[in-house]
């Protein structure tokens, strides 16, 4: 068997493992909104996507503010029936996390990118990006 079982095993247990997982929250909580981390969290996520562990690859850790877009509802005067109070954005949460990171390192290409965790009010991304340079 190949060591990416073990591998993919092991970041499973995190998740099952409540001390495990609040560890990561907490550390994800009291980080910045955006951040260069060492190495991805989620190893063989990360080799699926397209990681290697050399010069060129970063991989960053994003916060995305969860919740639907939601726009005020007119309270004056006659209110049309589709005032449109919710709308569905074009974009995910996980799209959003790349462009915000690309937009951060514009020298740098997306690679690819995967969920890490969650809490009521966030949800967080690590995206794999690759210098253009390199």
């Amino acid at each position: 068997m190949g060591s990416f079982k073990y591998i993919r095993d092991n970041e499973r247990a995190i998740y099952r493992d409540r001390a495990r997982k609040r560890e990561l929250l907490l550390n994800a909580e009291n980080g910045p909104i955006m951040r260069r981390v060492d190495g991805p969290t989620k190893l063989a996520r990360a080799k699926m996507l397209g990681y290697h562990a050399k010069p060129g690859y970063a991989v960053v850790r994003i916060r995305v503010a969860k919740g639907s877009f939601r726009r005020p509802r007119p309270m004056h005067a006659r209110r049309p029936s589709k005032t449109g109070i919710y709308f569905n954005l074009a974009n995910s949460k996980q799209r959003v996390a790349e462009l915000r990171a690309a937009r951060a390192h514009s020298n740098m290409d997306i690679v690819g990118s995967y969920f890490l965790i969650e809490n009521g009010q966030y949800k967080w991304f690590e995206v794999i990006m690759k210098d253009r340079a390199l």
